[in-house]
């Protein structure tokens, strides 16, 4: 009995060995940064439900798995350039980039030219202008790089800037969301053609034509991206320079005589410069003068003229005098006796007591004498 369970368990152990030599032969182990994809990309059903099983029993622990990359469609790529030459003869240069727009069966979508002059007046000669062309140009993707090489020889290349636009992504998703929507007005064609109620009719007609509608936007979309990346951008602006050249050092000597005829020629040029602008704002003044003091010899003139007429009018019509009446004499005031100021002096006396009539008779029952 012993000996029997022995020999089961050496053959157990012997097919579980059997087996993970097998699987570990029918896996590929990844090198030097390769991703080999097995039995997902054959079987992607099977590999969804060895996923659910293998979710299933290890619940607990989650385990990580590095999706497969996928690599960039390099057909859904816009290619953009910003690009700022300097040119010495601008005319030529002008020339040589139109040519080179027709060498690579390019065309300009729009420019801006500028000959460097005033927006006044003024006629301004060729040296007195810096002329400067900005332009976004589309040339085929395939002759991108070629073209903005040879636009950098065609003068001194100051700036460049490239970007290239990946919409590989959002075209996908266009083109999927695109799909969806045409099959959506397939059905609703197929349940018009089917329906008597005109109410209902008109419901799916109206919500057909939000998905026409959708299908409208999505198109357009998608052929402004393919003709971006057919055609790639370039925004040149090209500037009209002049080469620069030193003037000659001339060597002075500064001595006290130098600098004495220095400041006497300079205050005398000020001076005159002073005299200079003096008479030119005195004519530029003058008309303004002239016409303030007609004005103001006019406005006397009337004035004078209004003061003889009024005279002449108070002459012929003079105004009836009347007798000036005398100011009427306040009383005088006396102070009351109480309010006088008090004096040192002695008081005045009063009038002395009226003396009595000799006939009067006499009081209190006395006797005439």
């Amino acid at each position: 009995m012993k000996r029997t369970l022995a020999i089961l368990a050496l053959a157990g152990t012997l097919s579980l060995t059997a087996c993970g030599s097998d699987k570990q032969e029918n896996t590929k182990t990844p090198r030097n940064g390769e991703f080999i994809v097995g039995n997902y990309a054959e079987n992607d059903t099977a590999a969804a439900e060895s996923a659910d099983a293998e979710n299933s029993d290890s619940s607990a622990a989650m385990s990580y798995k590095q999706s497969v990359p996928k690599l960039i469609d390099t057909k859904m790529l816009v290619y953009s350039c910003d690009m700022s030459i300097d040119v010495l003869d601008f005319d030529k240069s002008l020339d040589s980039i139109h040519e080179l727009i027709e060498k690579y069966n390019g065309f300009i979508e729009s420019e801006v030219y500028s000959d460097g002059g005033d927006s006044s007046k003024w006629l301004y000669t060729e040296d007195e202008k810096w002329k400067s062309l900005s332009a976004v140009i589309r040339v085929p993707s395939a002759s991108y790089d070629s073209f903005c090489s040879d636009i950098e020889a065609v003068g001194d290349l100051r700036r460049k800037n490239a970007t290239v636009d990946n919409l590989s992504t959002e075209y996908s998703d266009l083109k999927t969301t695109l799909a969806i929507y045409e099959a959506k007005e397939k059905r609703y064609l197929e349940l018009l053609e089917g329906i008597k109620n005109e109410a209902d009719a008109i419901k799916y007609e109206n919500e057909l034509t939000d998905i026409q509608v959708q299908i409208g936007v999505l198109k357009t979309r998608m052929n402004t991206i393919e003709n971006d990346v057919a055609y790639s951008y370039v925004n040149l602006s090209v500037n009209e320079v002049r080469e620069y050249t030193d003037k000659p050092v001339v060597k002075k000597t500064d001595t006290f005589g130098q600098r004495l005829k220095n400041t006497a020629s300079e205050t005398w040029d000020t001076f005159l410069e002073f005299l200079e602008n003096l008479l030119f704002v005195i004519i530029r003044v003058l008309p303004y003068l002239l016409l303030i003091g007609i004005a103001a010899f006019i406005i006397a003139k009337l004035v004078k003229l209004f003061s003889k007429i009024a005279e002449k009018h108070r002459a012929k019509h003079p105004r009836p005098v009347r007798p000036a009446v005398p100011p009427m004499q306040a009383p005088p005031v006396y102070p009351a006796p109480q309010q006088m100021p008090p004096q040192n002096r002695a008081p005045v006396q009063g009038p002395p007591p009226p003396a009595k009539a000799q006939n009067a008779p006499a009081d209190n029952g006395e006797e005439k004498k």
